[in-house]
């Protein structure tokens, strides 16, 4: 014999089962069973790859930026090391980081992909394309030294306080590091808030490495010239830190046409 209260339990499923199954929206819209999709919890590995990718994106992470060792950084976001790990996975795969054999992880140039093998021709052939090529750095410089001035944060004027600390060393030895010229270049372009500037002008700089490494040659022939690119570095720190937009734009002007003009009357003595 069939319990009554089960056979009213299973009478009142069925009928909430059918009801569910009918049920739609008012409107004559889709079955609502139809429009929701179950929520997926991210998976950590994910979370550690935005958070590293909006960084990048940001541009509070620099091209060619060093990430922290794998302990480290594993330690600074509250994760595994093997979450960590596999995130770095996924970004190298997107092209976001690169991992350097023996040397750690860093941040890709994104703007890698459009400086191609017939602009390195087209320099080699013709050096006086060089010309050419420094002024998209002009127009991308004075932009950037511009919003710079507009955007600036007490920590990008940190970064570039520390790089003329170094380079007021090295010029009172006559000496000049690049890395540390174009590192506060770099930061200038980080500063206006702009990505695409970030990257491209890495993407420039990564064009014309070695004849970039050259003209460190010609301008610590005299040591009036390592001075005076200091003092220009100074000048253009102090007007974004005043927040003159004008200004800044103005000394960034002054500091790359010195530069250009030394190059030019390089190339007009040189020997055939």
């Amino acid at each position: 014999m069939i319990n009554k209260a089960g056979q009213d339990k299973e009478t009142q499923s069925a009928a909430d089962h059918k009801r569910a199954k009918n049920t739609k929206n008012l409107s004559g819209g889709p079955d609502i069973q139809t429009i929701y999709k179950k929520i997926r919890l991210q998976k950590i590995t994910e979370e550690i790859a935005d958070q590293i990718r909006l960084l990048i994106k940001d541009g509070k992470l620099l091209p060619g930026e060093k990430l922290p060792p794998e302990r480290t950084f594993s330690e600074m976001l509250g994760v595994g090391r093997s979450s960590l790990r596999e995130a770095i996975n996924i970004l190298e795969t997107q092209g976001f980081i690169e991992t350097r054999k023996r040397q750690g992880v860093y941040v890709s140039n994104l703007g890698s992909p459009i400086i191609t093998d017939p602009f390195r021709q087209i320099l080699e052939e013709d050096q006086n394309k060089l010309l050419h090529l420094y002024e998209v750095r002009k127009d991308i410089e004075l932009a950037a030294a511009y919003m710079a001035a507009k955007f600036r944060s007490k920590e990008d004027l940190s970064r570039m306080q520390k790089l003329l600390e170094k380079m007021e060393k090295d010029s009172r030895k006559s000496a000049l590091d690049l890395q540390d010229d174009l590192g506060f270049h770099m930061v200038i372009a980080q500063s206006s808030n702009n990505i695409f500037r970030s990257h491209l002008l890495k993407s420039i700089f990564e064009l014309s490495n070695e004849y970039l490494n050259f003209l460190v040659g010609i301008m610590t022939e005299k040591a009036s010239r390592i001075l005076k690119l200091y003092e220009d570095h100074v000048n253009i720190y102090t007007a974004i830190e005043k927040q003159d937009q004008a200004l800044a734009k103005a000394r960034m002007e002054d500091h790359l046409v010195q530069v250009e003009d030394i190059w030019k009357q390089y190339m007009k003595e040189k020997p055939e």
